[in-house]
Protein backbone atom coordinates (compact mmCIF):
# COMPACT_ATOMS: atom_id res chain seq x y z
CA UNK A 1 0.00 0.00 0.00
CA UNK A 2 1.31 3.37 -0.97
CA UNK A 3 1.22 6.22 1.62
CA UNK A 4 0.56 9.67 0.17
CA UNK A 5 3.11 12.34 1.01
CA UNK A 6 0.37 14.48 2.57
CA UNK A 7 0.24 12.18 5.59
CA UNK A 8 3.99 12.50 6.17
CA UNK A 9 3.88 16.28 6.61
CA UNK A 10 3.50 17.80 10.07
CA UNK A 11 0.57 20.16 10.29
CA UNK A 12 2.23 22.59 12.73
CA UNK A 13 5.87 22.52 13.74
CA UNK A 14 6.65 22.29 17.47
CA UNK A 15 6.92 25.61 19.25
CA UNK A 16 10.34 26.85 20.28
CA UNK A 17 10.52 26.95 24.08
CA UNK A 18 12.88 29.92 24.14
CA UNK A 19 10.53 32.16 22.18
CA UNK A 20 7.51 31.58 24.46
CA UNK A 21 7.31 34.28 27.15
CA UNK A 22 6.63 33.17 30.73
CA UNK A 23 3.55 34.80 32.24
CA UNK A 24 3.41 34.72 36.02
CA UNK A 25 -0.23 34.17 37.01
CA UNK A 26 0.50 34.10 40.75
CA UNK A 27 3.60 35.18 42.66
CA UNK A 28 6.26 32.47 42.67
CA UNK A 29 6.86 32.21 46.40
CA UNK A 30 5.62 30.01 49.21
CA UNK A 31 3.07 31.14 51.74
CA UNK A 32 3.97 31.31 55.43
CA UNK A 33 1.43 28.63 56.32
CA UNK A 34 -0.42 25.62 54.92
CA UNK A 35 -4.01 24.60 55.51
CA UNK A 36 -4.92 21.37 57.26
CA UNK A 37 -7.66 20.46 54.82
CA UNK A 38 -5.66 17.86 52.89
CA UNK A 39 -5.03 15.55 55.84
CA UNK A 40 -8.66 15.08 56.85
CA UNK A 41 -8.89 11.52 55.51
CA UNK A 42 -9.41 8.88 58.18
CA UNK A 43 -7.81 5.51 57.76
CA UNK A 44 -10.04 2.47 57.97
CA UNK A 45 -9.19 0.33 60.98
CA UNK A 46 -9.01 -3.48 60.77
CA UNK A 47 -10.77 -3.84 57.44
CA UNK A 48 -9.36 -7.32 56.78
CA UNK A 49 -10.38 -8.64 60.21
CA UNK A 50 -13.87 -7.21 59.76
CA UNK A 51 -14.33 -8.90 56.39
CA UNK A 52 -13.11 -12.24 57.80
CA UNK A 53 -15.56 -11.90 60.70
CA UNK A 54 -18.48 -11.09 58.39
CA UNK A 55 -17.65 -14.06 56.17
CA UNK A 56 -17.55 -16.34 59.22
CA UNK A 57 -20.83 -14.93 60.55
CA UNK A 58 -22.50 -15.45 57.19
CA UNK A 59 -21.27 -19.05 57.04
CA UNK A 60 -22.36 -19.77 60.62
CA UNK A 61 -25.75 -18.09 60.13
CA UNK A 62 -24.81 -15.22 62.49
CA UNK A 63 -23.94 -17.46 65.43
CA UNK A 64 -21.34 -15.55 67.47
CA UNK A 65 -20.08 -18.57 69.39
CA UNK A 66 -18.89 -20.21 66.16
CA UNK A 67 -16.77 -17.17 65.27
CA UNK A 68 -15.11 -16.48 68.64
CA UNK A 69 -11.58 -16.55 67.20
CA UNK A 70 -12.41 -13.91 64.57
CA UNK A 71 -14.15 -11.70 67.13
CA UNK A 72 -11.11 -11.74 69.44
CA UNK A 73 -8.77 -10.95 66.53
CA UNK A 74 -10.96 -7.99 65.53
CA UNK A 75 -11.04 -6.69 69.12
CA UNK A 76 -7.26 -7.07 69.40
CA UNK A 77 -6.69 -5.26 66.11
CA UNK A 78 -9.01 -2.42 67.08
CA UNK A 79 -7.32 -2.04 70.46
CA UNK A 80 -3.89 -1.73 68.83
CA UNK A 81 -5.35 0.77 66.34
CA UNK A 82 -6.72 2.93 69.17
CA UNK A 83 -3.43 2.71 71.08
CA UNK A 84 -1.40 3.84 68.07
CA UNK A 85 -3.89 6.61 67.35
CA UNK A 86 -3.70 7.99 70.91
CA UNK A 87 0.11 7.71 70.84
CA UNK A 88 0.26 9.62 67.56
CA UNK A 89 -2.09 12.29 68.92
CA UNK A 90 0.06 12.66 72.05
CA UNK A 91 3.20 12.98 69.91
CA UNK A 92 1.54 15.62 67.76
CA UNK A 93 0.48 17.55 70.87
CA UNK A 94 4.00 17.58 72.34
CA UNK A 95 5.48 18.63 69.01
CA UNK A 96 7.90 15.74 68.63
CA UNK A 97 9.06 15.50 65.04
CA UNK A 98 10.16 12.10 63.77
CA UNK A 99 12.98 12.46 61.25
CA UNK A 100 12.20 10.93 57.87
CA UNK A 101 8.42 10.96 58.34
CA UNK A 102 5.67 13.09 56.85
CA UNK A 103 4.87 16.22 58.80
CA UNK A 104 1.32 17.18 59.62
CA UNK A 105 0.13 20.71 58.93
CA UNK A 106 0.76 21.98 62.48
CA UNK A 107 4.40 20.88 62.45
CA UNK A 108 4.89 22.29 58.97
CA UNK A 109 3.39 25.64 60.00
CA UNK A 110 5.78 25.72 62.95
CA UNK A 111 8.78 25.35 60.61
CA UNK A 112 7.40 27.89 58.14
CA UNK A 113 7.00 30.43 60.97
CA UNK A 114 10.67 29.98 61.87
CA UNK A 115 11.76 30.66 58.27
CA UNK A 116 9.35 33.25 56.79
CA UNK A 117 9.41 34.00 53.09
CA UNK A 118 10.75 37.40 52.00
CA UNK A 119 8.11 39.79 50.73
Amino acid sequence: MRIPSVFLLQKTPPQNEKKVPFKEALPLRLKDRVSGKGGAQEEVACLHEMSVLFACMKGAEFNESACAKEITSLKKCYKTFLDTKTQKKADDKTGNVVVGRDLNYKQLNKYLRNYPQPK
